[in-house]
């Protein structure tokens, strides 16, 4: 599976909707971010401390899990809270977060539905995509595989650490 969505009935890139959802949104809080690549993976897999995984389900169904580290975290906390410091994460914590993902995905929802209006080649009407809450999930030597499916991953740069964006999804 390649980043455009089963061509053959959509030509729009994801990741495009990716890099342009990921721009505003770290624009906005002022982070120096930049996209880096996208490569293969034969899983829907991370490797990093924190991850935070929605669901979607429609015309494309799937699943994105954004993979990031515990100072990436931090350093969101503390902007989308305005706390100076973050002691631990606890659970107002982990909710500004999910907040932040679901706001990530209803404006990934939003840029595909314009994308596939946009797309000539489409031949669906009405076209609906719906994306679960956020679920956060951490642990130290964490290892998450969601499913076995041919997925990809997208790099970033987010103020000087990783930051990625492991996704699968395929139109129904």
């Amino acid at each position: 599976m390649s980043a455009k969505v089963k061509a053959s009935a959509m030509s729009f890139n994801v990741v495009d909707v990716f890099v342009q959802v990921f721009n505003d949104l770290f624009s906005f809080l002022d982070f120096d971010h930049k996209f880096m690549s996208e490569v293969p993976e034969s899983s829907l897999n991370s490797t990093e401390k924190i991850n935070t995984l929605i669901g979607v389900t429609g015309d494309i169904e799937g699943n994105i899990m954004f993979c990031f580290s515990e100072k990436t975290a931090e350093e969101l906390i503390k902007v989308l809270t305005g706390k100076r410091e973050v002691k631990e994460i606890d659970f107002y914590a982990k909710a500004a977060l999910t907040d932040f993902f679901s706001e990530f995905a209803t404006r990934f929802s939003e840029l595909t539905k314009i994308a596939n209006m946009n797309d000539v080649d489409s031949k669906i009407k009405e076209y609906t995509v719906l994306t679960s809450d956020p679920t956060y999930i951490s642990g130290d030597g964490l290892y998450g595989m969601i499913s076995k499916v041919p997925s990809r991953k997208i790099f970033f740069k987010l103020n000087g650490e990783r930051f990625g964006i492991a996704y699968s999804l395929a139109q129904k």
